[in-house]
């Protein structure tokens, strides 16, 4: 894992740089979730509307909508599939779950892919994201940090 102004990239994942999203495959689904920058900007969450699953998304569409202390807007996906599961429960059961830990419980779903090589934007992996994001959180400006109980 690295470690840049604090905020935490995790090797072991894909990165939609420009959308603050992580991407990690698992088997013929895929996991999907904001980054530590992406917390860090958005400020504590207040809602999150994550799609039902069942419902189909172009490349670039939306997967869930949050609402925190400064933004409103959409979470995006960077390939078209399908919304399988939604991490529905645990931002019922703490919503600053994504906040707290992004990485793990706070994913907000998962997706069948039609096909992960086709993205709207690139998913970048290693050492490869691990520059990005350090060029991404120096441009923005960011020092990443957690909210804590």
């Amino acid at each position: 894992m690295s470690v840049y102004q604090g905020c935490h990239i995790p090797d072991d994942r894909l990165y939609d740089i420009e959308g603050d999203l992580w991407v990690r495959p698992e088997g013929d689904l895929v996991r999907l979730g904001m980054t530590d920058v992406a917390q860090t900007r958005m400020g504590k969450l207040v809602s999150i509307h994550i799609k039902r699953s069942g419902r189909k998304v172009k490349a670039g569409g939306s997967v869930a909508t949050v609402e925190s202390s400064k933004w409103v807007g959409p979470i995006h996906t960077p390939f078209a599939g399908e919304v399988v599961t939604a991490n529905d429960q645990a931002f019922e059961d703490d919503i600053l779950v994504a906040n707290r830990d992004p990485y793990e419980a706070g994913w907000i779903c998962l997706v069948r892919p039609d096909d992960i090589s086709e993205t709207d934007r690139p998913l970048l992996e290693g050492e490869e994201a691990a520059v990005a994001y350090r060029h991404r959180i120096d441009e923005l400006e960011v020092k990443c940090f957690r909210c804590a109980d």
